[in-house]
């Protein structure tokens, strides 16, 4: 998985999702970030992002880890027919079971599934899924013209090879 700022900086600054808990609450005080990632393998169409929940003040902690699918169950159901309920999960947001979940995870689960997740929240992702995936593509194939000595000019007419060294 690969983040979704990493190719997009200015957008995911602008569309990141976030929530706010004042004193008393649940949570410490601050600010949760939902940091989205993608799947770079082009291949693979499996519709999902990971989401990592930070905070501003507490940097390098993960908070909570979320799997979340954005297509209809039945989609990820064909794909999972080992586990029906694993589509179900999927698209309503779950913890991730491997990856790093702090004692505040079902907190910001449940604010994920009640605050954060409607219909502008998936088409967002949506669309951020398929940006993110023309832009591997775009980089693959520009990748494929320099290492055989065509042009690598992107679509405002720069170098490839500088674009990525900008990022």
């Amino acid at each position: 998985m690969t983040s979704f700022h990493s190719l997009f900086p200015e957008l995911a600054m602008r569309e990141v999702r976030c929530l706010h808990f004042g004193p008393g609450s649940a949570l410490p005080a601050g600010e949760y970030i939902y940091l989205e990632f993608y799947c770079e393998d082009l291949a693979c169409d499996c519709r999902r992002m990971f989401l990592q929940v930070i905070s501003p003040t507490e940097p390098g902690r993960v908070f909570a880890s979320i799997n979340y699918g954005w297509e209809k169950e039945s989609f990820y159901r064909k794909r999972m027919p080992y586990d029906p309920e694993a589509a179900t999960g999927l698209v309503k947001g779950e913890l991730d079971p491997i990856n790093e979940q702090s004692e505040f995870a079902e907190l910001l689960l449940k604010g994920f599934q009640e605050f954060v997740l409607d219909e502008v929240y998936r088409l967002r992702v949506r669309r951020h899924h398929r940006l993110f995936r023309e832009e591997l593509a775009r980089r693959a194939k520009g990748t494929a013209r320099d290492s055989t000595g065509g042009n690598s000019a992107t679509p405002e007419g720069g170098d490839a090879g500088e674009s990525e060294r900008d990022l």
